[in-house]
């Protein structure tokens, strides 16, 4: 092979740089655009009132009362129609102590009821204040 077929030292040297740098500029790219930003996971299939109030429910059962409030109020800014949110709300601040504004929860959820299914939760989480409070 003659000597102008063959690339210099230099330029290899250049080319692999370049082919490096390429590389490395879509990596980053890639893992900026695909992963997006944190606020994207509030569009995700996963963040429905429904999943919220079940990780609602179940901050409460071990008494993480204010993770509570969070997945609860998520929820209903997710769904402001969703009475389990208000419900999970109301028996939050009941547990926290705040029966004021759990009873304001607990009404409601009452008002916001869609069935009888979510009647009676309402009408139970009530009944769970009223003996909380009886109990202090």
């Amino acid at each position: 092979m003659s000597s102008y077929l063959k690339p210099s030292a230099a330029f290899m040297r250049n080319h692999h740089t370049v082919a490096a740098s390429l590389i490395c500029s879509f990596f980053y790219i890639f893992i900026f655009t695909a992963c997006g930003s944190i606020s994207s996971y509030h569009h995700t299939a996963l963040d429905t009132p429904s999943r919220h109030v079940d990780n609602g429910m179940k901050f409460l059962t071990i008494n993480k009362f204010d993770a509570a409030v969070l997945e609860f109020s998520r929820a209903s800014e997710l769904d402001p129609e969703y009475a389990p949110a208000y419900t999970g709300l109301g028996l939050a601040y009941g547990r926290m102590g705040d029966f004021e504004k759990g009873y304001e929860f607990i009404e409601l959820a009452t008002e916001k009821a869609r069935g009888y299914e979510q009647e009676c939760d309402a009408k139970n989480a009530r009944i769970q204040l009223d003996t909380l409070k009886k109990n202090l």
